[in-house]
């Protein structure tokens, strides 16, 4: 999706809002399961003295998989992306501008960047998720399993100085 910025680009001061909605279907992420809905991408670009800031907020839902316990959950992503514009670069290695394709912007570029740097790689049910037990697969976010504790066969004789305490 393309923005048109040709009418700010040498009107210091200049604004052009935009609000829009992205299909995300092409991305994914080990941790997200589904989007539920589209990216919705909403801010301005101003021109402040020559150079073209854009601001725009994010957000989108989605079903994502605990990455201790496993089951799914819904989760609502919102994230607010800065990024500078210019119509060419003086230093070819500078990556913190975004080129201009004859005065447009691609907002697609812009926003799936942001969203892909801000994406968290695991995603957690709730942040004290205890996870599955790693031998019977009990999910401990429930109570306990029966499985006792394993002892580290290294630790074994201090393990019988703690049973003759007993």
């Amino acid at each position: 999706m393309m923005l048109d910025l040709r009418e700010i680009i040498n009107v210091p001061g200049g604004k052009v809002p935009f609000d829009m909605e992205m299909d995300l279907s092409q991305l994914h992420f080990d941790s997200v399961k589904e989007f539920l809905t589209p990216l919705h991408v909403e801010g301005e670009v101003v021109n402040r003295a020559g150079v073209l800031v854009l601001e725009a907020h994010l957000s989108a839902d989605m079903t994502c998989v605990c990455a201790r316990c496993l089951k799914e959950f819904p989760k609502h992503l919102a994230l607010r992306t800065y990024a500078f514009l210019a119509q060419e670069l003086q230093d070819e290695d500078n990556v913190d501008y975004y080129l201009l394709d004859n005065g447009f912007a691609d907002m697609w570029e812009i926003a799936g960047t942001a969203l892909v740097l801000n994406m968290d790689q695991r995603q957690l049910c709730k942040p004290g998720c205890k996870g599955l037990c790693p031998k019977c697969g009990k999910d401990l976010n429930e109570g306990p399993c029966d499985c006792g504790e394993d002892r580290d066969p290294r630790l074994a004789v201090l393990g019988q100085l703690l049973e003759k305490d007993e």
